[in-house]
């Protein structure tokens, strides 16, 4: 706990946690329960009053007899569903082509229907294995027999969640002992998302109780590292020619661009997170066909901290497609380890030069490193771009309270894994992959992990608003030219009728199915 009390105190001053620091009816809805719950001499600690109990276990024979103690998620769900809103306006799978009968539920609304009817069963009645496998009988009726089986199976993860939340570990491992037999990793996407949380949560009550001991990296562990990251970049290729949520940022995030520095004779792209670098042969490629006012040089800075020789594998890959075109460009590295030591001075800014910052999916990353993410931002300042576009996930990943974490969290990768069911085979070896690489990475690390040790963080947009407006940043708002073109890219795949662009003030965020997933904002100072 003393790890993170820095980054909480941050994450405070900035609003990261707004959502649960500030917002009325959650504060009223904990009072409530705090009135209402005779049995709170039982608790293990009341999470959803930002309380944690950090010694001990509570014994005796009560303990099967806790009444659900962390409600208040699971209640602002209900009474709110504009926060994890459906919008898919039609079924997805008929059942019975034929007939018509049943159309299956989306994975979102499989969790939004276990939600609910664990939160009536909660209410009413103390919490046990036997009776929560059947608590509603009728009330499900209406359901096919697997959506009957997934909505139980994701009642039984909530009961576990619930349980580790109230340091309840003996009863948390028996309901996950009831998930096993029903989740698996190739199973349905419920059965995929619970088969990972429950995995998280195994891993969090191990860590809890001791059973889980830090190990030392060896040799032998880097090499496997290396092989998992480039069996994962054929795999994010896979998913980027199925899916198009990254197409849509970057695209978007390139016409934004091109449009801030229209009149600008130099441009100077500063990138604080290249990746892959794909997506900057289109804007050399759009900059190279500008006929009016033609670009006289383009030159890209990349800040790298980590693999430099891919990095720099990019960068001639681009200068070689940028001189088949006879475009004047340059490519820069500044290679940093600490990025906590970035200056002004490592740019060569010229005055004649427009410069724009690219920053996609990069300011998540020192969430958990505030004095990086500060000394970014006083950078930023001091350079006074043109723009700044920011791309990240558009989810509420980092709240101090499990309980709140753990449900949206849940949310978020299950419009992921109900994603990759629509647009891959169950057995695609890709498809496994990016489920076990990086989702279930990041689902272990989001449930199972505190403080420091918790570096998959993530925060809405309306908190990034908060933050980049105390540096004096004011929201840019896209043109409608980016907008169509968003709309464009995703026309142009299979799953179209799933995934949106949608406006959100000035900035967009693409969604699958009514659940947001990325957002592309634009910024610059006053």
């Amino acid at each position: 706990m003393e790890d993170s009390i820095d980054i909480q105190n941050f994450c405070t001053n900035y609003g990261f946690y707004q959502e649960y620091a500030v917002n009325p009816q959650v504060q009223e809805m904990n009072k409530q329960q705090e009135e209402m719950n005779v049995y709170a001499a039982h608790s293990a600690g009341q999470l959803s009053r930002g309380k944690m109990k950090l010694n001990g276990l509570e014994t005796g024979s009560d303990v099967d007899k806790v009444p659900f103690s962390s409600l208040a998620p699971f209640e602002f769900l209900r009474n709110n569903p504009s926060r994890y809103k459906n919008t898919e306006g039609h079924k997805v799978r008929d059942m019975n082509d034929e007939a018509n009968v049943y159309q299956k539920l989306s994975t979102m609304q499989i969790m939004r229907l276990a939600g609910e009817r664990f939160i009536q069963f909660s209410s009413n009645k103390f919490i046990n294995i036997n009776s929560l496998l059947h608590p509603y009988g009728s009330a499900l009726s209406d359901l096919s027999p697997e959506d009957n089986q997934d909505v139980e199976l994701a009642q039984i993860l909530l009961a576990a969640a619930e349980k580790v939340s109230d340091q309840q570990y003996d009863r948390a491992r028996k309901f996950l002992g009831q998930c096993q037999p029903l989740a698996s990793s190739t199973g349905n996407p419920v059965q995929r998302a619970v088969f990972y949380f429950a995995q998280a949560l195994g891993e969090k009550i191990d860590r809890e109780t001791g059973r889980l001991m830090p190990k030392n990296s060896t040799k032998a562990d880097e090499l496997n590292s290396i092989c998992v990251a480039s069996r994962f970049d054929a795999s994010y290729l896979a998913l980027h020619q199925e899916v198009p949520f990254t197409q849509v940022v970057h695209f978007t995030g390139i016409q934004a661009i091109l449009e801030s520095v229209a009149t600008k004779p130099k441009v100077h792209l500063i990138d604080f997170l290249i990746r892959t670098g794909v997506q900057w042969a289109s804007l050399i490629q759009a900059a190279a066909e500008r006929k009016d006012k033609p670009i006289e040089h383009m030159k890209i800075t990349v800040i790298e901290s980590g693999d430099k020789e891919r990095v720099f594998e990019t960068g001639k890959s681009l200068e070689s497609f940028a001189k088949s075109l006879n475009f004047p460009f340059s490519f820069k590295i500044i290679f940093l380890p600490d990025r906590n030591q970035l200056t002004e001075d490592h740019f060569d800014i010229e005055p004649d030069e427009g410069v724009v910052i690219h920053a996609a999916f990069f300011l998540r990353t020192m969430i958990c490193e505030p004095n990086c993410l500060e000394t970014a931002m006083r950078v930023v300042k001091k350079l006074q771009p043109s723009l700044m576009v920011v791309s990240e996930v558009e989810a509420n990943l980092n709240s101090p309270l499990f309980a709140n974490r753990f449900i949206d969290s849940l949310f978020y990768y299950s419009a992921l894994f109900d994603c990759l069911d629509d647009v891959m085979k169950r057995d695609d070896q890709h498809r496994m992959t990016i489920e076990s690489v990086s989702y279930g990475d990041g689902i272990r690390n989001i449930v199972g992990s505190e403080g420091k040790e918790r570096a998959t963080r993530s925060v809405n947009l309306d908190v990034w608003r908060s933050f980049l407006g105390r540096f004096g940043m004011e929201e840019v708002k896209l043109s409608d030219t980016c907008l169509y073109q968003a709309n464009l890219i995703i026309q142009q795949f299979a799953c179209r009728n799933s995934c949106s662009a949608d406006v959100n003030g000035g900035s967009l965020t693409v969604s699958w199915k009514g659940t947001p997933i990325y957002s592309t904002s634009a910024w610059r100072f006053h």
